[in-house]
């Protein structure tokens, strides 16, 4: 078993259950303050859906992570076992957007995931629902496919519209609440259909001793491998994601594997999980 991620061993048995915990971690203060924040940027995310991490405006990257990761660090790191912010960026969906939605998905490894578990963090700062962007998560799929990941789309394209029709549990959360959720996790949200825009502070955490990683797939010539490179920790903030690191230290070719996945197995995973034992919504 890899390292615990909460100091309460409650929560940390919830996270490692579930794939994803929500808590109520952020004051009124903090989401007034990132919101109000957001609009210096706000020329930045012009598309439907749009992230400031994926911005070529370098310098953007770093202001907001600076801003953001500073409220994220003072309100979460307090709950988590020894933990860093390494990125931190606004996702926002803008108003009436149909092609705002974003597909189902694994986010991509950022450590060894054999020893510890990244954190991909989710902070509303408007209620999300139905109408306006909600996530939806397929409970208990970080223990589907746990090898290397680029930046790509679900790996089962044959699953896709069988997970999305069937088995998501789909997240209303309010300004001040936390996801927290397994790098490995299927999910994904639906488009913004409301008059206004959906703002969210996004970010990353990960065991404080772990070592960066980014993984590049070449799909040119080397069909089934993975590059593996170790990157510093500030490396998100100037990296394009998809293309070849410019630095950091190549450490693997490794074999670009995708583990069998059928519906009777996610039948299977969600009968194991049963009724949630605990709330998504408890304070630590």
């Amino acid at each position: 078993m890899s390292r615990r991620v909460f100091k309460n061993s409650d929560l940390d048995l919830s996270l490692r259950s579930e794939g994803y915990l929500i808590l109520d971690l952020l004051t009124t203060e903090d989401t007034n303050h990132l919101s109000r924040f957001f609009a210096e940027f706000s020329y930045c995310h012009r598309n439907d859906f749009s992230t400031t991490v994926l911005t070529q405006e370098f310098a953007v990257r770093k202001k907001v992570h600076q801003t953001l990761s500073a409220v994220l660090s003072r309100r979460l790191l307090s709950v988590l076992d020894n933990y860093k912010i390494i990125l931190a960026s606004y996702a926002v969906k803008l108003p009436q957007a149909p092609d705002s939605r974003v597909g189902l998905h694994q986010d991509f490894t950022f450590i060894d995931e054999r020893s510890g578990i990244g954190l991909s963090i989710w902070c509303p700062l408007v209620e999300v629902n139905q109408n306006n962007g909600w996530l939806g998560v397929l409970r208990g799929s970080q223990a589907f496919n746990s090898n290397l990941r680029e930046a790509s789309s679900l790996p089962y394209p044959d699953l896709i519209d069988t997970i999305e029709e069937k088995y998501l549990t789909y997240l209303p959360m309010r300004p001040g609440q936390v996801l927290f959720m397994d790098n490995r996790v299927f999910h994904s949200s639906s488009p913004n259909r409301s008059a206004q825009p959906r703002l969210v502070a996004a970010g990353l955490a990960v065991p404080a001793e772990s070592q960066l990683l980014c993984c590049h797939y070449d799909a040119v010539g080397h069909e089934g491998h993975l590059e593996v490179y170790e990157v510093p920790d500030d490396f998100y903030l100037r990296h394009m994601v998809g293309s070849r690191p410019h630095e950091g230290r190549r450490v693997a070719d490794a074999p670009r594997i995708v583990s069998p996945l059928t519906e009777e197995m996610i039948v299977a995973r969600q009968a194991e999980l049963g009724t949630k034992l605990y709330s998504i919504n408890q304070e630590a």
